[in-house]
């Protein structure tokens, strides 16, 4: 079974509506929807916004379906200048940027006892890129769409204040995007072993009018994000990374 993770309603309606036989689960506040999107079994949760609700949900998720991979799809602010509204980006790393215990000798945005970074699954990232290129090749994509691999840092805020925005470059240079979950999940699939990937759409460019662009590009944002994931999806179902 494949868990999939998505905080807002838009990030994740698109799949419920396309799941055969679906199921609701109901667990506390979060509602588990179990069936199959081609053919392959998932469970499919929304989350709700920030790095608590969605460790709750990933945690919950974990312990009760087993899933061999997680994925978690959505939006995210880019942070290079270089990304722009509708392009995607696959995890490699995530991070908390707003983890701070530098005073006792650790790196900005590491967990005591954990990594600096928590990576995403190799396979699962190389499988998510063979995707993404095979949407390019279709046209399911536009060409003009870029693909990106890189950093996503996580933190209970909305970016947008230009300040905060410069020193999270000068403190984090890999880091590509910002968003409010995916660390969190890297954190839980890292302690209980499972193998996972982030995969977000750009939504807004971190600056003065993020709240502006991110409620005007997310239905876009959330549109690719699964594209990408109902294709790696296919993929995963037919074993070509594992």
């Amino acid at each position: 079974m494949i868990g999939i993770i998505g905080a807002m309603e838009e990030e994740v309606k698109l799949l419920r509506q396309e799941l055969e036989n679906p199921l609701p689960v109901t667990k506390g506040e979060f509602t588990f929807w179990t069936g199959e999107l081609s053919k392959t079994p998932v469970v499919l949760v929304q989350c709700g916004i920030g790095k608590v609700n969605a460790a709750a949900a990933c945690t919950l998720l974990s312990e009760k379906y087993s899933p061999q991979v997680i994925i978690n799809t959505g939006s995210a602010g880019g942070l290079d200048p270089h990304l722009t509204f509708g392009d995607i980006l696959i995890a490699t790393t995530l991070l908390q940027h707003d983890f701070n215990v530098t005073a006792f000798g650790y790196a900005l945005g590491q967990v005591p006892g954990l990594p600096a970074k928590f990576t995403s699954d190799k396979a699962v990232v190389e499988s998510a890129h063979r995707c993404a290129d095979l949407l390019h090749t279709s046209g399911e994509l536009p060409s003009s769409v870029q693909i990106v691999l890189g950093q996503i840092g996580s933190g209970d805020t909305f970016v947008h204040d230009p300040e905060y925005i410069d020193r999270l470059r000068a403190n984090f240079p890999e880091m590509a995007a910002v968003e409010m979950e995916g660390a969190a999940i890297a954190q839980v699939c890292h302690l209980f072993h499972i193998p996972f990937v982030v995969i977000r759409a750009i939504s807004d460019v971190a600056g003065k009018e993020s709240p502006m662009t991110f409620d005007e590009f997310l239905p876009l944002a959330s549109q690719r994000s699964a594209q990408l994931v109902r294709q790696l999806i296919k993929e995963l179902s037919h074993g070509k990374n594992r």
